[in-house]
């Protein structure tokens, strides 16, 4: 009640409507952490006492060579169509390219799934896709299921112009998707609040725990959606940021044990009208291409309605003409592609040992992550109690003495107090095992 009486204040002062007013809310609890570790940064020869920031998930690993070849992109002749109005859902040539590399590399060539341009809107970010996705599937107040934890922005991302909302679900454990019978409790909790629950959105490889579902529960929680007329949305937006593996095939070798909802939809004949209408997946180069800036998000999906849809919104969000252009080239230079995607997977996999190193070496428990950017942390054994109060004492703690910005695990909608989220990838090998040693440091004050 009192927030609402403050953003009714913040609407009639400033002359925003209820919408307008809801915006101003912070994203995620914080960002004021974000902003000081930005005017403070760590530099070990002339701020050796700065902030280290580990929570944002972005990956600078292996920018360089992305850079040179975007730049090679923009270099090659364009046509004067690049600076012209053009498909908002996508030039022809970026769809193409960006079909035929999701069929590659995603889908890992595999026969039986097709992967047309006609079946894609490429847009300025995934947050900009799953924006204007759910506008086209929800109405205000319905809810959204999502397995927890995951990535801190999602509840912005639904309520902020939407007005869906966030149901997080909790597995067995906190590396486990929830089962149909958890999915059921959710769903009737959710009624008895007064909301339909028209959707479920799984992220694989998940943010922030950086394992990869199997595909048998990826299947079960989908069937679930299926069979009760729910849409899925699937963000497989790390899908190339695997760096580890947990088997290996007869002669030995890694096996990536990622397996794309694109091929895993071939295993669903029994239910194929409804995926076709309600499975979608969403894809972009932030991660994988170390290219958060860029803001190439996709949505595939065989939705004739959703895709006339995206005709008209996709317009407030479309890619610059010479931009599509120079990701086109870069996307069909296969070879190029292949090789980036394989150095990158060996930063991380440098990255990530490193960190498990100094984690282990400072006696922290963390999850065996194989992907993405992340190290999901667990500090309960430093908390004096088990609530949610003590967690954010002991965030505050790292923040301010350790000087280390983490993502506390209430932001993710983890069902436990005492977990948290650190991204490896934005910062270098220095930076990050100064950040363990500091929270070290720190722990053994406790």
């Amino acid at each position: 009640m009192a927030d609402d009486e403050e953003l009714a204040a913040l609407a009639a002062a400033h002359g925003l409507s209820a919408r307008g007013a809801a915006a101003t809310r912070p994203p995620f609890s914080y960002l004021h952490a974000f902003f000081r570790a930005m005017s403070e940064p760590f530099d070990p020869a002339d701020r050796p006492d700065g902030y280290i920031n580990l929570a944002v998930a972005q990956n600078f690993l292996t920018v360089d060579a992305v850079q040179k070849r975007l730049l090679a992109g923009f270099a090659s002749p364009q046509p004067a169509s690049t600076a012209a109005y053009d498909n908002m859902k996508g030039s022809e040539r970026l769809r193409t390219a960006m079909a035929a590399h999701m069929h590659r590399v995603l889908a890992k060539g595999d026969y039986r799934v097709k992967i047309s341009a006609d079946q894609l809107c490429i847009s300025a970010g995934c947050g900009a896709i799953l924006d204007n996705l759910f506008m086209c599937i929800t109405e205000p107040g319905d809810a959204v299921l999502i397995p927890a934890p995951y990535y801190p922005a999602f509840d912005n991302d639904l309520r902020v112009r939407n007005g869906a909302v966030a149901v997080p679900v909790c597995g067995d454990d906190a590396v486990s998707l929830p089962t149909p019978t958890q999915l059921d409790e959710a769903v009737e909790k959710a009624r008895a609040d007064g909301r339909a629950v028209k959707a479920i959105l799984l992220t694989n490889p998940s943010n922030p725990l950086g394992v990869i579902y199997g595909e048998e529960s990826l299947l079960d929680a989908i069937i679930w959606a299926l069979a009760n007329d729910m849409h899925v949305v699937v963000d497989e937006v790390y899908a190339s940021s695997v760096f580890g593996t947990t088997s290996v095939d007869e002669r030995g070798e890694p096996v990536n044990p990622f397996v794309s909802v694109m091929v895993s939809e071939t295993n669903l004949a029994a239910y194929e009208e409804s995926a076709k209408t309600r499975l979608h997946v969403v894809y972009g180069l932030s991660k994988d291409f170390c290219a958060s800036g860029y803001r190439i998000g996709v949505l595939r999906t065989r939705n004739e309605g959703v895709l006339r849809a995206m005709d008209n919104v996709a317009y407030f969000c479309t890619l610059p003409g010479p931009m599509q252009h120079a990701v086109a080239d870069m996307l069909e230079d296969e070879r190029w592609v292949d090789e980036f995607l394989a150095e990158n997977a060996r930063n991380l996999r440098a990255q990530h040992g490193a960190l498990t190193a100094a984690l282990a070496d400072a006696g922290i428990p963390v999850v065996n992550a194989v992907a993405g950017m992340f190290a999901w942390i667990d500090l309960r054994a430093w908390m004096r109690e088990s609530t949610w109060e003590e967690e954010n004492r002991l965030w505050t703690r790292a923040f301010e003495r350790a000087k280390v910005v983490m993502t506390p695990g209430r932001d993710c909608r983890h069902g436990v107090p005492g977990c948290f989220r650190l991204c490896f990838a934005t910062v270098t090998m220095e930076a990050l095992t100064t950040a363990v040693g500091r929270l070290k440091e720190m722990l053994a004050e406790q």
